[in-house]
């Protein structure tokens, strides 16, 4: 007999047993190890075999698994949780948002996110497949939960029913994106009041809060 199926020694064809079954205590260690690879080194520095040597699994089970070092890369930051938009609701659209803002702001300021993002958006673009995969496992999901507080504002009244979500999103990331990834500059932790607020003052249906004026000399 051929194909799936073997003659016992009665004559009734018997099913083959299936594989072993892929161990996810390995599929953990390795997305562990890249991402610590990342922190310790940088995107350029991580190899397979660095990762297979600190997940001590060998080259073929990680390519099983993942076909390329970028792929890998975007399986280890859709499995990071620490990676993740807290879930907040701090009563106000504002506090929301700046809540948001400083998780983001603490993730653009580590130290391998501006190494990683440029490495791997450089790869991304010669790979289509991997690159769509990227954004609908890693920036939509991100996007979404984002979209969720700038829902919540509008059933709250505290912002136009009208507004585009997805330009406001952009309106709140792209300035920490362009700063911290592309001039590589550090963000202070005003830049979560300060996005937020350029939010509000156009797309609010409250008027925005007196601007801080700084203490009198003397």
């Amino acid at each position: 007999m051929v194909g799936d199926e073997a003659s016992t020694t009665d004559g009734v064809p018997a099913r083959r047993a299936p594989g072993r079954p892929r161990d996810v205590r390995r599929d953990e260690a390795i997305l562990k190890a890249t991402l610590e690879i990342l922190l310790d080194e940088d995107y350029q520095s991580l190899t397979i075999e660095a990762v297979a040597a600190r997940a001590g699994v060998g080259r073929p089970t990680i390519y099983r698994r993942w076909p390329s070092k970028p792929a890998l890369v975007v399986a280890a930051l859709v499995d990071s949780a620490r990676l993740a938009i807290p879930e907040v609701d701090t009563g106000t659209l504002r506090g929301d948002l700046i809540a948001v803002q400083r998780h983001q702001i603490v993730l653009m300021n580590a130290p391998m996110t501006r190494r990683v993002t440029a490495g791997l958006i450089a790869d991304l673009a010669t790979d289509p497949e991997l690159g769509d995969r990227y954004i609908s496992e890693y920036l939509v999901p991100r996007r979404d939960d984002v979209w969720k507080v700038l829902e919540r504002g509008i059933e709250r009244g505290e912002l136009a029913p009208d507004v585009d979500l997805a330009f406001v999103y952009d309106l709140l990331m792209g300035p920490l994106f362009m700063r911290a990834v592309v001039w590589g500059q550090r963000l202070s932790r005003a830049a979560a009041e300060a996005t937020a607020d350029v939010v509000l003052a156009a797309f609010g249906t409250q008027p925005p809060p007196p601007a801080k004026r700084p203490p009198k000399a003397g």
